[in-house]
């Protein structure tokens, strides 16, 4: 394994998949169905919210820049309660993995590979997961950092392409919901959009040169909510929430009224492939990260192990639960969301307290 250490900027392209991936099929519907027409604004107030939370994390990664977050809880708290909250956060990450897996191979069958069977879809996706998960960390972050350039090209072309399909008159009547349906939609946004943030204390910081993290965090995530900004105010400018919420997955749909180059035909098959590389990343990096919290509980040599189950278990589970896929959407809009932001937040909030306490405790004898 090379002992190259990883760049600000990798960090920050990590963060921006990070924050982008339940967009598509899970929080966009989830928006829509609270706020309808005023979902847009959603992504613009949670830039408060989300750097509070990355505050709290900066500190986390801070303390003890040479253990990652399970070897950091298992230092702060006794061995098993840290082992009962690492286990807590594997069960949180592998849930959520799995839920936006089978999205991406739903997304994937029903939109390019109807006649392909789900298993094989899975299994695909998997394999070349598990190929980058083997080549550790540095592989992980300059696999995000060329994954960037491509996203993010495609995404100012969806947006240079679509001005022309929007009408204005869509996005009215303007802040018409109340103040607890935006509380409910930020609720979403803040549990699939800003909490997955936490994901990457799992790194180091002495793994990363001269870090920046507080500045490379903010900026990648302002980044990520505005391109989130324009991508659902675009979907409801072109289509109306109506017609939006009849699709399963608006955001797709409306790169169809993209033209590039003169050339209309299937472009958005190319342009939805920023959308796909979200999810990849993510349950690329929650592996990563829940494959590195068990080798913190159960020292083992044998990481690819880890890495094989947790892949295994994501592929089988998403085969098994693709039958009950109309209970899946109703759990993620309505009851999971509320689950993972409380939860997570209790633990960010508990770390963050012990580090806290920690030093004041460390600075009282030093005197």
């Amino acid at each position: 394994m090379t002992d190259r250490k990883i760049s600000n900027f990798e960090f920050a392209t990590l963060n921006y998949f990070l924050t982008r991936a339940f967009l598509i099929g899970f929080t966009f519907n989830a928006l829509l169905k609270v706020l309808k027409q005023d979902s847009w604004v959603i992504p613009i107030i949670s830039i408060m919210p989300a750097i509070i939370i990355i505050l709290l994390i900066n500190c986390i990664i801070n303390y003890k820049p040479n253990l990652n977050i399970s070897e950091k809880i298992i230092d702060l708290f006794n061995k098993k309660l840290g082992i009962f909250i690492i286990s807590i956060l594997v069960i949180l990450v592998l849930i959520v993995s799995l839920l936006n897996y089978l999205n991406l191979n739903n997304f994937i069958q029903s939109q390019f590979l109807s006649r392909t069977p789900l298993t094989a879809i899975a299994i695909m996706f998997m394999i070349t997961t598990y190929y980058i998960l083997n080549k550790e960390i540095n592989t992980i972050t300059r696999t995000s950092n060329v994954l960037f350039y491509i996203g993010f090209s495609l995404m100012i072309l969806s947006f240079l392409g679509l001005l022309p399909a929007l009408k204005i008159d869509n996005l009215k009547p303007f802040f018409e919901t109340n103040i607890n349906e935006y509380l409910n939609g930020l609720n979403s946004f803040y549990a699939f959009n800003i909490l997955p943030m936490f994901l990457l204390t799992v790194i180091p910081k002495e793994k990363i040169s001269n870090p920046k993290l507080k500045k490379a965090l903010i900026i990648s995530y302002i980044t990520s909510a505005i391109s989130i900004f324009i991508i659902v105010l675009q979907t409801i400018a072109t289509f109306g929430y109506e017609l939006s919420m009849l699709y399963e997955y608006a955001e797709f749909f409306a790169l169809k009224h993209v033209v590039v180059l003169e050339l209309a035909s299937r472009v958005e098959s190319i342009l939805v492939i920023q959308l796909i590389l979200d999810i990849f990343i993510f349950n690329l990096f929650s592996i990563y990260f829940m494959g590195s919290s068990i080798k913190s509980i159960i020292p083992t040599k044998k990481k690819n192990l880890i890495y094989f189950v947790f892949c295994s278990l994501i592929v089988v589970g998403t085969i098994f639960i693709s039958k009950y896929n109309k209970y899946i959407d109703y759990l993620m809009i309505s009851f999971i969301p509320i689950i993972v932001s409380i939860l997570l937040t209790i633990i960010i909030i508990l770390i963050f307290i012990k580090i806290k306490m920690s030093k004041k405790y460390s600075f009282k004898r030093k005197e």
